[in-house]
């Protein structure tokens, strides 16, 4: 593939028939309805907890259907195992692979919580009245396991730990997926305050379609301490002294700082990529070699983790760099769980050629 500068990214795909208003539409009468796109309760289990999988699987990190030949019941729950091996190791440690706190949601405990709604945390399997306690959970489990489940006198409950704050830089032109992607991960990643910041307060367009009116403005924007660059018409940055400025302002304070896809060159003329590794879009690692020649520029690599600094490749990667950026921050349990929530099949490994670059050789 031809070089190409910051600016020179393929065109973005537009459907003949799409209508963003029609779209909009059938999203509010799907609400209306009652649809949401996390994961549905179900029945699929039948009368099993944790729809029908097998609890002794989830704790190891799968998700693996029981067999109806192989069922257990503890503390009122009836539970499904694919195997009589996991049945049996079940029956030695029910306290480990067991729903834990007498099946009450952590989050609304006066609540009747759902079987069918879980999550694992720690090693640990927690139902939930809801899809959203799931999410205020993974803010502060600590807070929420002590506090509710465990009945500790208020003085022995952990204080609730500050939310971090993950601003999202916007400009026109913007790709979608590079902020959305990351900001989904981040909002439903545990205890983050995601928030958009521009150089303005009108409304940006992305993608051609799409208009989102920024958050904040750089005037009056909290300090983040997660900075998430993403990439799209950079120059609309890289060519705006102000936005430069705020850009290397706030990265010098903050605890990390996350590029994706040509947003890298934004961190490369700030000075955040001089003397460490970084990837970006496959089709402008060529241009950011040239642009950043104290920088050196890993192919192949889905993200590159400079301590501080997180770079992703091209457009779905930042998902997977916001969800190793979550791993660091606040666990490997958590991001596990955000990738869970999200249906999204994570990549974790680093190392990894470009999505474009396997098509291209099939």
């Amino acid at each position: 593939m031809e070089p190409r500068d910051p600016d020179g990214r393929p065109k973005p795909f537009r459907s003949n028939f799409f209508s963003p208003g029609a779209a909009l539409a059938a999203l509010i009468v799907l609400a209306a309805l009652g649809w949401c796109p996390a994961r549905a309760a179900g029945d699929e289990g039948g009368d099993a907890a944790l729809r029908g999988l097998d609890p002794v699987l989830l704790v190891a990190g799968e998700e693996t259907p029981g067999d109806p030949r192989f069922t257990a019941e503890h503390d009122g729950w009836r539970y499904r195992f694919a195997s009589a091996g996991t049945r049996d190791r079940f029956a030695a440690e029910p306290e480990r692979y067991a729903i834990r706190g007498d099946g009450q949601c952590p989050v609304a405990p006066s609540a009747t919580a759902d079987p069918a709604i879980f999550t694992v945390h720690d090693g640990r399997i927690y139902i939930f009245a809801t899809e959203s306690c799931i999410e205020k959970f993974h803010q502060d489990p600590a807070y929420f396991i002590a506090a509710n489940l465990e009945g500790r006198p208020e003085a022995a409950v952990p204080e609730r730990r500050p939310a971090r704050k993950v601003a999202i830089l916007l400009y026109d032109g913007v790709e979608l997926l590079d902020f959305a992607g990351p900001g989904e991960v981040f909002a439903a990643g545990g205890p983050f305050e995601v928030y958009t910041v521009a150089a303005r307060a009108e409304p940006i367009t992305s993608q051609g379609f799409v208009r989102v009116t920024p958050e904040y403005t750089f005037a009056n924007a909290p300090a983040p301490d997660v900075l998430v660059v993403p990439g799209g018409h950079a120059s609309a940055v890289l060519n705006d002294e102000t936005s430069m400025s705020w850009v290397k302002a706030v990265a010098k304070d903050a605890e990390l700082v996350l590029s994706v896809c040509n947003g890298a060159f934004v961190l490369a003329q700030a000075g955040l990529l001089d003397g460490g590794a970084a990837t970006t879009h496959h089709g402008s690692l060529d241009a950011l070699e040239r642009t950043a020649p104290e920088t050196t520029v890993l192919r192949d690599r889905r993200w590159v983790d400079n301590g501080k600094v997180i770079t992703a490749a091209g457009v779905s990667a930042g998902i997977d760099a916001a969800l190793h950026a979550v791993e660091k921050l606040v666990g490997p349990a958590t991001a596990t769980n955000v990738a869970r929530y999200m249906e999204y099949r994570w990549q974790r490994d680093e190392v990894g050629r470009p999505e474009a670059d396997v098509i291209s050789s099939r």
